[in-house]
Formats: structure tokens, C-alpha cells, sequence
């Protein structure tokens, strides 16, 4: 496995290079100071499993190069790590198709399972407090009178109802037995619903529904 760590403090590069060398003993690691830095080793031809990206660099930020990553090299997935926990960079990181979002203070045991979910692509990896943020979030987009913003998307019950089943993490399978529906039928309300909430996939959809209120958020991963 080949991991490429882009952060432009040394320490930190050497800390996360360290604690994924504990974890993965056999993986290959290389090292970039920036976003520009790790644009050149890509373009290069250097093949790599997974991404470790700083949010914050002062040339390009990790935003924008976890942009330019899902835009050239869609199959490698990419962890944001930060300081930065507040929703808006969150969401902005999951909606451009980041894998996880860790805090730096995370245990060297969250990335390594940050690190095999996103190898197996079966889901995002979250930092609790970022999930709490993200909550928090939630809480100041519902209205006075206590409703939550569903109604704004056109949802209807059903549509609802596997929305907050999906935002729990359940697969389609799941979903069918639990509404006692068809995977087809589930299938078909799952595309009503990315139309109407204007999203692509399963973990944007789940994070707007967090920001709806929609259904909890458990632990610190969700299910894609």
C-alpha cells in the first residue's frame, strides 16, 4: 500500500508518517510540504493507495486539492486531517468526495480505521467532535417552531423514512426489511431523494440529512 502525506509542517508530516508505518508496517510512504509539491509527485506518475491531506496549506489548500485529486485520480481516496472542525469545512470536504475527516489529535487507532474504511470504500470515517459540530450545525437550521427543514426538499414520508434509515448507516438490503419494501422499490426512492436534495451519493445524502435533522449520525462513521 503507498500513502502520500501532504502537510506543510514537517512534524506533522513525520508524526503521521511514524503512526502509519506502526500501523501498516509494510506501507510505502512519501511526503509532501504542499499542495503544489504533491501535484508534482502525481503528475510524476507515482501511483498511491490513499491520500493524507491537511485542510489548511498556504499555497493551495486541501480543499482544493482534494478537488484536483477526485478530478484526475478519482480512485484514490483522501483523508482530510485538521484542526478544523467546524461544519463548513466538513461538508465541504465530504460534498467534493473526501473518505474521512480527522481531527489532529485523533489516536493513531482512528486513522488506521480511518485508513481501512476508506481502503475498502465502505464508508467515511469522522472525528467524534466533528460529528458533534455537525450536529450542532443541524440544531441552528431548524426553524423556531421545531420542524425540521425536510419539508423545504418535498420529501414525503417514505422518502423521509429511508432517508433517516440511510443517514444510520444501513445498506439497501437493510432499508427493504426494515420498511418491508423491495431493494428495487428503495432503489427507486433512494434516486427521488438525491434529486430532490441535489446530491450525487449516499454520504452527501447523509449528511444533508443531518443538517435536516433527519435521522441520527452513529459513532464516528458513516456507511456509504
Amino acid at each position: 500500500m503507498r500513502i502520500l502525506i501532504v502537510d506543510d509542517h514537517a512534524l506533522v508530516r513525520r508524526g503521521l508518517n511514524y503512526v502509519v508505518k506502526e500501523g501498516f508496517p509494510d506501507a510505502d510512504v512519501a511526503e509532501a510540504e504542499s499542495s503544489a509539491a504533491a501535484l508534482e509527485i502525481l503528475h510524476g506518475g507515482a501511483a498511491f493507495d490513499l491520500a493524507l491531506v491537511d485542510v489548511r496549506m498556504p499555497d493551495l489548500d486541501g480543499l482544493e486539492l482534494l478537488r484536483a485529486i477526485r478530478g484526475e485520480w478519482a480512485e484514490m481516496p483522501v483523508i482530510m486531517i485538521s484542526t478544523y472542525e467546524n461544519a463548513p469545512y466538513v461538508k465541504r470536504a465530504l460534498a467534493d468526495g473526501a473518505a474521512g475527516y480527522l481531527l489532529k489529535d485523533a489516536t493513531p487507532e482512528d486513522l488506521a480505521q480511518a485508513i481501512n474504511v476508506a481502503m475498502s470504500g465502505s464508508g467515511n470515517v469522522l472525528s467524534p467532535r466533528v460529528i458533534q459540530n455537525l450536529f450542532d450545525d443541524q440544531d441552528s437550521s431548524v426553524g423556531s417552531n421545531g420542524h425540521s427543514r425536510r419539508n423545504e426538499y418535498s420529501l414525503t414520508q417514505r422518502e423521509h423514512d429511508i432517508l433517516a434509515l440511510l443517514a444510520e448507516g444501513r445498506s439497501n438490503r437493510e432499508i427493504a426489511q426494515g420498511l418491508y419494501l423491495s431493494e428495487k422499490t428503495v432503489k427507486a426512492h433512494l434516486a427521488a431523494i438525491f434529486r430532490k436534495l441535489g446530491v450525487t451519493n449516499r454520504t452527501q445524502a447523509a449528511m444533508m440529512a443531518v443538517q435536516m435533522g433527519v435521522g441520527p449520525v452513529p459513532g464516528a462513521l458513516l456507511v456509504d
